[in-house]
């Protein structure tokens, strides 16, 4: 027989309308509980602290918790335990959950940024969707996120990268263009061509920048130089042998595209090659979200699809588009155009 305790969850269960979308929303709640709970530990420091055991005395001290908010802190801490994320020996706090130990860990800052993005920015989206979807506004969003959103792109950085690597080495050439080269990574993934040589363009200063500060840490900055510029407006300083476009064609509208395009085409010399890579529309929630989140921010245009860019590249000039897609099950696609 069932204990009195067990009956009475299994009648409070059976007795609502749904049972089951009353477990599984349930279940979902806690998993939307522990995505606030890491960025709020993230963006306070508590993650870092931890990578070495402390009590909450010796956390509230270096985290600068006010004397009047250590009950919260202890929550906050408890939290962390419930969700598998903390444990503690003791009266001393450490590291637990893989997600905590990952957030701080080697390549931690992507998954940062993946977290800032999903809690901050898509959650800011989500929320002002019904006045956005009656007229409002589309959400200012960029200024304040486009270094996360730059950050947490590069949670593909290692099969792109391969990507590029893979199409400079098959160029008749070497010298390539990186436009909206972010952080620099991907001129670093084209130097593994012996000669290679090139530029960086975009638009935000930040990211010329870190790319600026990047290639001179990596000692390449005597091949690659990076400059601010708008790929629409900026003197490209052609011919390349690649022209890489990645992670950026939802930045410009459909109607800009085949200007876009044949810029870039004009660009290239005779046999060159533009390497585009995307994420593209698609059924799957990935992509949707995303493609929800870019609709509805200024600036941001909806994903496109491999079938819609062909056409116009070919009416930009390209005699063949060649695309693959980069990871099994996702519509992250590359696409060479020759």
């Amino acid at each position: 027989m069932p204990s009195s305790k067990w009956s009475r969850t299994l009648r409070a269960a059976l007795g609502q309308p749904d049972p089951t979308a009353h477990a599984l929303l349930l279940r979902d709640s806690q998993q939307f509980t522990r995505m606030h709970f890491l960025h709020a530990a993230v963006n306070l420091g508590l993650l870092e602290e931890l990578k070495s055991p402390a009590t909450a005395a010796e956390l509230e001290e270096r985290l600068g918790v006010a004397a009047d908010r250590a009950a919260q802190f202890r929550i906050f801490l408890e939290l962390g335990r419930s969700l598998g994320e903390l444990a503690a020996s003791g009266d001393r706090y450490r590291l637990k959950g893989r997600r905590a130990r990952a957030l701080v860990g080697r390549n931690g800052s992507v998954l940062r940024a993946l977290v800032e993005e999903q809690t901050a920015y898509h959650g800011t989206v989500y929320r002002e969707l019904p006045e956005t979807l009656r007229g409002g506004a589309l959400g200012d969003h960029l200024p304040r996120y486009a270094g996360t959103i730059a950050e947490s792109s590069r949670i593909a950085e290692g099969v792109i990268a391969g990507y590029v690597r893979e199409a400079v080495a098959e160029a008749r050439g070497g010298r390539v263009l990186d436009v909206g080269c972010g952080s620099g990574t991907y001129l670093r993934a084209a130097s593994h061509r012996a000669g290679s040589t090139g530029t960086g363009l975009d638009v935000q200063p930040a990211s010329v920048e870190l790319a600026t500060a990047n290639l001179r840490r990596w000692s390449l900055d005597d091949r690659f130089t990076v400059r601010r510029g708008d790929v629409r407006e900026a003197e490209l300083d052609g011919p390349y042998d690649v022209i890489l476009l990645l992670n950026n064609v939802y930045y410009f509208a459909a109607k800009e595209r085949p200007a876009l395009f044949r810029t870039l085409r004009g660009a290239l010399r005779e046999g060159g090659t533009l390497v585009l890579v995307s994420i593209f529309h698609d059924s799957n929630p990935t992509a949707l979200g995303l493609d929800l989140v870019l609709a509805c921010t200024q600036g941001c245009h909806p994903l496109t699809t491999p079938r819609e860019l062909a056409p116009e590249l070919r009416e930009a000039g390209f005699r063949s588009v060649r695309t693959e897609q980069l990871v099994a099950g996702q519509s992250l696609c590359g696409l060479r155009a020759d």
